[in-house]
């Protein structure tokens, strides 16, 4: 059971904030799952710990639950108040501890579906809003693991969502490298270890995954084909996607086609 008491996102306090519940004080016999997108003081260890925008904590219930922005200074998070008795919750391996998350947007958007479903159905028995918070401390969970890792692997993350996301662009080793101001080497090692494939390896199976789809599903030629997917040349495409494929464009167009022509055929002769 997961019961949302209330919830937020990008909430601007332009003086800052103290947030502090004692034994006793609303917030004290709760959960509290914060994301902070600004510079905040967290509990860590026996003191304080300044940590940088888009850092997490999770407050168990029944806890001290104590956090300050520098004064004077806006402080912007997201927040979740909660009730369970979930062991994904309950065994979460690092509670009241701040830790960076590899993928702040996926959080910060995780986040604001739960808070714009609980205004919706605030029942603690919706399955939309169990699903959408098993995802949110699934994916905590395994930031936890990995968070010390590389001082990179957020920007190691955006890096591959673009990759995966627009493969067509002009990818090179070093333009990835530039963007996050490190030499080429030293980007291909880290990549490779936080991803267990190399930058470019990734940049070619998107644009392959991109030409089937466009392949199957527009009457584009070849060449144009292999053009949207950041291709040159076409000879140069053809390669790789026989490569990946074991089929050149082509075989692979009319191999999808005729085996769509006889799904088509088995139906109408079957009745479906």
């Amino acid at each position: 059971m997961i019961d949302i008491l209330y919830s937020g996102y990008s909430y601007t306090h332009n003086e800052g904030i103290r947030f502090d519940t004692e034994s006793g004080h609303a917030g004290f016999d709760c959960w509290l799952l914060v994301f902070s997108h600004s510079p905040v003081y967290f509990p860590y260890e026996n003191g304080m710990k300044l940590c940088p925008p888009e850092t997490v904590i999770l407050f168990p219930q029944n806890t001290h639950k104590f956090y300050f922005s520098p004064a004077g200074e806006p402080y912007t998070n997201d927040w979740i108040h909660f009730r369970t008795d979930e062991n994904i919750v309950l065994d979460f391996p690092l509670k009241a501890t701040p830790f960076t998350p590899s993928d702040s947007d996926y959080i910060h958007n995780l986040i604001k579906l739960i808070s714009w479903e609980h205004q919706l159905n605030k029942s603690s028995s919706n399955p939309v809003i169990s699903d959408l918070f098993h995802a949110l401390i699934s994916k905590l969970s395994s930031d936890v693991s990995v968070s010390n890792e590389s001082p990179y692997r957020t920007q190691l993350v955006n890096l591959r969502k673009d990759i995966l996301l627009h493969p067509e662009k002009n990818w090179t080793v070093q333009l990835m490298s530039d963007t996050l101001s490190i030499s080429p080497a030293h980007l291909q090692l880290i990549y490779k270890n936080t991803f267990g494939t190399s930058c470019m390896n990734d940049v070619i199976k998107a644009r392959i995954r991109m030409a089937q789809d466009k392949l199957l599903y527009t009457t584009d030629t070849i060449s144009t084909v292999g053009e949207q997917c950041g291709y040159r040349n076409t000879e140069h495409f053809c390669r790789q996607f026989r490569k990946f494929t074991g089929l050149s464009p082509r075989q692979y167009r009319l191999t999808a086609l005729n085996n769509n022509n006889r799904e088509i055929k088995n139906n109408e002769e079957t009745g479906i």
